[in-house]
């Protein structure tokens, strides 16, 4: 982060790198007294060093990460089954966690996201003018 504030031309590969390292960082993150179990890690460091969070908001990284450790563990439970017997990763296992990722993300709403309880919003009206719509929360 240091080293991007000295330098505002940054390549594109440099700046994908800052911001994965941003994201690891956050990913790495853990509450005191709330240990992490050795399948929930790997599959946490897995999905972050492999790119599979490049495209989550560095702000939501850690609801992310804990919202998906408990969609494997409810959907996928033999992900974490495999790891925690075997104590490694294979190729079959790799291949389920990138479709559960996959999955996850489609019902994963970031920070940034609207509401799902909010109404869309009409651009303009007939006369051209823009319309706002205020609702009540």
């Amino acid at each position: 982060e240091a080293f991007a504030a000295f330098g505002s031309d940054l390549d594109a590969a440099s700046k994908a790198q800052l911001e994965r390292g941003a994201r690891l960082v956050e990913l790495l993150k853990q509450q005191q007294y709330t240990p992490f179990s050795l399948e929930r890690m790997i599959v946490s460091i897995w999905a972050g060093t492999t790119g599979q969070l490049d495209s989550i908001p560095v702000a939501d990284i850690r609801r992310f990460e804990s919202e998906f450790l408990d969609y494997v563990g409810r959907e996928q439970k033999a992900i974490f089954d495999v790891i925690a017997e075997s104590k490694e990763l294979s190729d079959d296992t790799v291949t389920k966690m990138t479709a559960a990722i996959n999955s996850f993300k489609e019902q994963f709403a970031s920070s940034s996201a609207s509401a799902v309880n909010e109404a869309p919003a009409q651009a303009e009206g007939s006369d051209g003018t823009e319309q706002i719509t205020k609702y009540k929360k």
